[in-house]
Parts: structure tokens; sequence; C-alpha cells
């Protein structure tokens, strides 16, 4: 098994550790490589995404930790790249990705405060309720059906690499506040999102990073919406979306215990060499 995980972040975004202290964590896990992820700049301010300013210290930084530990890891240059609506990547974005080794294409920005600040389904449930009341009329499903359309039209325009944690919105859904996965309509949005994506040269990504910072029981995206990506025969990679350096191989041992059970024959990983499957 090629032990890796392709996201991960560093004190240039919201991370906890240096991009050598992840490395280095790999290392002692035995992994055969690990990619380093930053939130990509926005071009509006967040505190979460790394800051234009730094992107070519990042870069350069990684550039050099590669030469520093190629005969112990390979060492990835990726990016987690936000698709805004109405912009989708922006210029800057856009021109980071031919520099990379890769790049995960997220969803977290859905619409604007009245303020006019752009407000995230991931940050916390009020956040998150004042945005579903401003942008839409308090109507969770319209949000909901719009994140899944933004991630279609994502995996259309560019096909990244990897699609990050598909099922997001769940994350401040607990006990239902907003919605419940099983109705018919969730199911319908998701549906139709995987068949788009179905026809991409797109992985998604199973990622434990709900688990590993304690805000959901089980990983992204829901084992229900895995059995249709695993029938849809769409590829997939295990990640743990860490945010410190005990968190880089979380739940990884039950993720690759859940994808037997689910039927899956193989996982996507990459290494220096490329893109490859192995048999699981």
């Amino acid at each position: 098994m090629n032990l890796t995980n392709l996201h991960t972040h560093t004190l240039y975004c919201d991370g906890m550790y240096s991009a050598e202290d992840m490395i280095l964590a790999a290392i002692n896990l035995k992994f055969q490589s690990i990619g380093i992820s930053t939130h990509g700049p926005t071009p509006f301010v967040s505190d979460w995404n790394i800051q234009s300013g730094r992107v070519e210290n990042y870069m350069e930084e990684i550039t050099v930790l590669k030469e520093k530990y190629k005969n112990q890891i390979d060492v990835l240059l990726g990016m987690e790249l936000d698709y805004i609506p109405g912009i989708g990547f922006d210029e800057l974005s856009r021109s980071l990705i031919k520099r990379l080794d890769y790049y995960i294409g997220s969803v977290h920005y859905l619409g604007y405060f009245e303020s006019g600040i752009m407000w995230t389904v991931d940050y916390n449930l009020e956040e998150l309720t004042q945005g579903i009341k401003e942008s839409f009329g308090g109507n969770a499903r319209h949000a909901v059906e719009l994140y899944y359309k933004m991630i279609s039209e994502m995996a259309t325009n560019y096909q990244p690499p990897i699609i990050g944690h598909l099922d997001l919105f769940k994350k401040n859904n607990k006990d239902n506040a907003l919605f419940d996965e099983k109705e018919d309509w969730y199911v319908k949005a998701v549906e139709n999102c995987l068949k788009v994506i179905k026809n991409t040269s797109c992985s998604i990504e199973i990622n434990t990073g709900g688990i590993a910072r304690g805000y959901t029981k089980e990983q992204y995206p829901s084992t229900f919406i895995l059995k249709m990506i695993k029938d849809m025969e769409i590829p997939v990679v295990i990640n743990s979306d860490a945010h410190t350096k005990e968190g880089i191989d979380c739940k990884f041992t039950e993720m690759y215990d859940l994808v037997r059970e689910l039927g899956f024959n193989s996982l996507n990983y990459l290494t220096k060499e490329g893109w490859s499957k192995q048999n699981i």
C-alpha cells in the first residue's frame, strides 16, 4: 500500500505546523509521499487563506523541501483552491494551477451577507444560518442545491485532479439542524452532481478532516454517497485534510477498511512520477 496524504495545511494558512513539520511527521509514519496543499489565495480578505504576497515564498519553500527530503519521501506541491460563485477560480488561482504538482478544487464560499462580506458553508452554524437567511431567504434547500451545482460547474469547467470534501455542507448540520440527508431532494442533488463528475477526470477525496477536528463523526462524503460513487466507478483518494501533524493519518486504517467493504477495487495516488492506481 502506497501511504500518502495530499490534503494538508500549514502555517501559511490555517494549519498549526510548518510544512517541514508535516513532512517529517509523514516520514515518521513511513509515507511514500506527502502533498502540501495550503488554502489558495482569494480575491478578498480572508484570515484562513494564504495571502497573495506569501504565495511565492510558499512555492519556493516547498520546492526546497522537495529536494531536501527527496531520498526519504516524495514531497508534492499543491494548493486547495476555492471555486467561488460568480467568480470561479480567480485569475491568480488560474495562473498557479500550471505551476503546481496538483490541486484540490473545493467550494467553501457560497454567498454574501447583506454587508457584502462572503460567508462559508463550514465556519459555524450561526454564520451558515445567517448566510442562508440573507442570501437565500432562509431556504436551506436552495442553498444546498446551489452548493452542489457549484461543485458540478467546477468539475465541468476545470476538472480539478481532486474534488475536496464533497458534502462539506453537512459539517454544521448536526441533528439535521437545516436539512435531512435522507430527503429525496438532497439525494437527488448529490446524484446529479456525481453524474457530472463521472464524466470528468476528477477524483473525489475521502476526507477524515471533520473527524480529526471533532466536527463530525463520519468522513466526507457520507457512506451512502460513497456507495453511489462506487456504483458510478468514480475514482477516489484518501486524505485527512490535516491541520496538525498528529492528524496526518487520521482514521486511515478505518477508511481503507471502509472502501474494501463497499467494494472499491483501487485508490488513486500521486507521486513525483504522476498519478497511478493501487489495488486495495
